[in-house]
């Protein structure tokens, strides 16, 4: 459905409210039920949280982006040689599309045109985004696509001539549980042909208190990146989560080899959810889970994707090893 007038080659694909597999209501009755309460990570990404994890990638302690975008930058001519014939990109969660525009560059020195669909869940940041990348690129068409990631790839346009390079950037792989970062990962095959490729970033396991500080800067936009999604309880459901009650923390675990994100009660309190119509107590150092971000090995990750079918064809690193981008393409007789 298009919300709006839009320019000429953009459009916008929103997933229908049946596709849509949790609802933020659904999530905090189920996720506050468990041991500890949780939230899923995906409803970080309403309007204002796409517009501080933009924030959050530009600090000074936040090396992911930058490395990635190195990375991206130093080898893209050689990404795109690799693909052969004219090249479609797809990439799931594209934010702002920054990094993605040294691959554009890249592969407008070889073709006249390039159709380009990109996937966030904020339909507004996407469509602000998108707008944006077409009156910057005049070569680009743009499907853009509003929906959670799987459902995005069920919304995907059929295949044109091209190759697609399908694109998951900024270590949002690590975000999964291995087991469904493999699931996810198959989906992701299913939809891919032989010429197709995959392009994955992913973060690496290093010196420890370089990965607490990405998570914990000092300047607390990532707190407040956080806790943005107790403010989207209290607007859309309805809360009484008091913010300066609760703090963000976000430790490495040592034995999945994982940053975990949490919001932890300062306080014995209870907080109500009017829309639920239920109390939540929490204990004094009680904490709300709300994101995992995984931390891997070349091996270990390329192991991972041959687990969903992929074979890795290329990796690229940063001078210091900090950070990782696979191209990877289904293995053979898949």
């Amino acid at each position: 459905m298009i919300k709006q007038r839009l320019p000429v080659g953009v459009n916008l694909i929103e997933a229908p409210k049946h596709y849509l597999q949790q609802s933020l209501k659904d999530a905090v009755a189920n996720g506050f039920q468990k041991t500890p309460k949780s939230i899923p990570a995906l409803f970080f990404y309403d309007a204002a949280g796409s517009q501080l994890f933009e924030q959050i990638c530009k600090l000074p302690e936040y090396y992911p982006t930058r490395t990635e975008h190195k990375i991206l930058t130093d080898y893209a001519e050689d990404i795109i040689s690799t693909i052969p014939g004219e090249v479609e990109l797809v990439e799931l969660g594209s934010g702002s599309s920054t990094k993605t525009r040294v691959l554009f560059d890249a592969i407008l020195t070889n073709q006249t045109h390039l159709h380009y669909i990109p996937t966030d869940i904020s339909s507004d940041f996407l469509l602000e985004s998108s707008i944006a990348l077409k009156n910057e690129y005049d070569l680009l068409s743009i499907t853009a696509i509003a929906a959670e990631h799987n459902d995005a790839l069920r919304l995907l346009p059929k295949g044109a001539s091209q190759s697609r390079l399908f694109l998951f950037l900024g270590s949002n792989i690590g975000n999964f549980e291995p087991e469904a970062a493999v699931n996810f990962i198959g989906q992701i095959r299913r939809r891919m042909c032989t010429e197709d490729y995959l392009l994955i970033g992913f973060d690496l396991v290093k010196d420890r208190q370089l990965l607490f500080d990405a998570y914990n800067d000092d300047a607390g936009v990532t707190a407040e990146f956080n806790k943005n999604l107790l403010l989207r309880v209290n607007r859309e459901l309805d809360g009484d989560f008091n913010l300066d009650l609760f703090d963000h923390y976000a430790p490495f675990i040592e034995e999945s080899a994982r940053i975990e994100m949490r919001l932890i009660s300062r306080c014995a309190q209870g907080v109500y959810v009017e829309d639920l119509g239920q109390r939540f107590d929490f204990e004094q150092g009680e904490y709300i889970h709300t994101e995992n971000s995984y931390k891997y090995t070349i091996e270990g990750f390329g192991s991972l994707c041959e687990a969903a079918g992929l074979m890795m064809c290329k990796h690229y690193l940063d001078a210091r090893s900090w950070f990782a981008v696979g191209l990877f393409r289904k293995t053979v007789g898949g």
